[in-house]
């Protein structure tokens, strides 16, 4: 073990010393100057040609420029979309496949169905987007629903279980193959046969549950709100250079029309996309991603698939049933669909604005070559800028600018096999704020935020060179410590605990005391991944959460067959 694992060591270069990528820092100055004098040079050389070019490349750079922007909002929303996915599709299999549910299957007795449904009410709470969670006997009768209504879980009680045999969503998950996923068309949730007012767009994942025989029981269903999902879209779509709808399989709007437009297909209303401009939805047909021009300009559009699980990316530990019956066949192929339209007046304006350039630069000369190959410098730049600003979105936590759980697992598995290659040692440790949702439900939201930051600022300051913080999620953190063994994890944990216990957040109007309770675990020979070093934390700190919390436990074989929480 070398002197890293000193707790009290810090490396002034951070995370960067190891990352061959973070060394290549990017120069904004030296690549403008690069950019500039390839184009400088031999502008001014060919003055009259290259204004002859310009004038006739002048529109195509246009299109090309905005096609490339438009291409990249449009991927960036169907990887948000299918990042969303996959968390939910997890916590699916979680819960269907937990044993609590698997006790309740063999012994349907009073005391089993309140064990099902105190979990099902713990999850809720701890995911507030889900709207509903329901078991579905095999005749497709509510046995267990917990409502989650404004941050409150109801457990409903089993004389007002209702009857969803005849939904079309129970008879299309309860013929799947076990280990298999449903996923509804996105909709408006309907109670009683009637449409919720105000509307609430819904997705409902669903599953088929079965025994311990193997033998079909019903179908696990969560209602998903998917309100947040469609507001970072729109937020997307508004800040387009075109005008950006999200339409479903069918052609029907679903964002980006006015409100008595959208969810036709809810209302029994007849107008769709594809009625309206069919020569753009038979462009689209044949393809997942693409775009043409047309006398109305240019189109841009990606598809997004919800149940093809090749597009969604891997759900680990899961393996996922092939569709095989021209019935499932036609539900995987169920998809949204995100277009840009840049209209031919927009175009038009953007070449004119070219055009007027590249005169001013054949009177002006050299001058005006010199402005205009500085504006193709910036231009390139910016696309550069651009690029990793949308690669740091995707793998930070906005919130508290950390590396999130899709970095973690690039970074994860790669010390993970570093230290595997060189027989370093590699811990883990999982950290998570006490009484938080107590937090947010005395103060707000707002002050819960605030919280969570100031936390952040403390590990920061005790955060080793070589370390690395992510936020896992909700009030959760995990940090990585590679050359770090048990002992150099625990003191640093101890010191973590402590130092949050003593340093209560403090606003002008308030002072909220904090504890954290972490688990602690090292890499073992027997490890195949990152993972398994992760789930012993998680287990560790599930204990410390256990017997009192405020406190650092360091995993043992005492603890390995106790439950983690959901």
């Amino acid at each position: 073990m070398n002197d890293s694992s000193n707790p009290d060591l810090r490396s002034p270069s951070g995370e960067a010393d190891s990352d061959p990528e973070a060394q290549a820092e990017f120069s904004e100055r030296r690549e403008l100057l690069v950019s500039f004098l390839w184009l400088f040079i031999p502008v001014s050389i060919v003055l009259a040609g290259i204004f002859y070019a310009f004038s006739n490349q002048t529109q195509k750079y246009e299109l090309q420029t905005a096609l490339i922007r438009e291409e990249a909002a449009l991927s960036n929303a169907s990887q948000l979309t299918s990042l969303i996915f996959v968390q939910k599709l997890s916590d699916l299999f979680v819960l269907a496949e937990g044993e609590v549910l698997r006790t309740y299957l063999h012994e349907e007795s009073l005391k089993n169905w309140v064990r099902v449904a105190r979990e099902f009410s713990l999850f809720a709470r701890r995911k507030p987007k889900y709207m509903q969670i329901r078991y579905l006997d095999e005749h497709g009768v509510e046995v267990i629903r917990i409502n989650n209504i404004g941050g409150e879980q109801e457990i409903v009680p089993r004389a007002q279980m209702q009857d969803k045999g005849g939904r079309y969503y129970f008879k299309e998950s309860f013929q799947l193959n076990p280990g298999a996923i449903y996923i509804s068309p996105l909709d408006l949730n309907v109670e009683k046969g009637v449409i919720e007012q105000p509307i609430r767009p819904t997705i409902r994942f669903a599953t088929p549950v079965v025994d311990g025989y193997g033998e079909k029981r019903g179908v696990l269903i969560i209602n998903y709100d998917p309100q947040e999902l469609l507001q970072r879209i729109e937020d997307i779509f508004t800040a387009r250079l075109g005008q950006a709808v999200m339409l479903n399989s069918d052609g029907y709007w679903l964002i980006g029309k006015p409100k008595e437009e959208l969810w036709g297909f809810m209302y029994g209303r007849e107008e769709t996309f594809k009625d309206d401009r069919p020569d753009v939805w038979h462009a689209m047909e044949s393809s997942d991603k693409g775009s043409f021009f047309s006398d109305d300009g240019l189109f841009v559009f990606q598809k997004t698939y919800p149940m093809d699980m090749s597009k969604q990316g891997t759900l680990e530990n899961i393996e996922f049933s092939q569709l095989d019956s021209p019935r499932e066949r036609q539900v995987g192929e169920r998809h949204w669909i995100y277009l840009s339209h840049i209209s031919k007046d927009k175009i038009e304006e953007l070449t004119l604005k070219r055009l007027m350039v590249a005169a001013v630069t054949y009177l002006l000369l050299f001058f005006v070559t010199a402005l205009i190959s500085l504006f193709f410098a910036r231009n390139s730049v910016q696309k550069k800028i651009a690029y990793r600003q949308l690669k740091q979105f995707a793998t930070t936590d906005a919130l508290t600018g950390l590396s999130n759980r899709r970095e973690l697992e690039k970074v994860g598995d790669r010390e993970f096999r570093r230290a595997e290659r060189f027989n370093r040692e590699l811990s883990v440790m999982m950290l998570d704020l006490d009484h938080f949702k107590e937090i947010n439900d005395t103060h707000n939201h707002t002050m819960g935020d605030e919280v969570l930051r100031h936390v952040v600022e403390i590990l920061a300051k005790v955060t080793r060179g070589q370390d690395i913080l992510f936020r896992y999620g909700g009030e959760e953190f995990l940090m990585l410590l590679p050359e770090t063994h048990e002992k150099g994890a625990k003191f640093l944990a101890s010191r973590i605990c402590t130092l949050v216990a003593d340093n209560a957040y403090e606003s002008e109007h308030v002072r909220i005391p904090v504890t954290i309770s972490i688990g602690v675990s090292t890499i073992e020979p027997s490890d195949k991944s990152y993972h398994e070093i992760l789930i012993r934390a998680d287990q560790a700190l599930y204990q410390a959460k256990r017997t009192g919390r405020n406190r650092v436990v360091v995993y043992d074989d005492s603890i390995a067959d106790l439950p983690t929480e959901s």
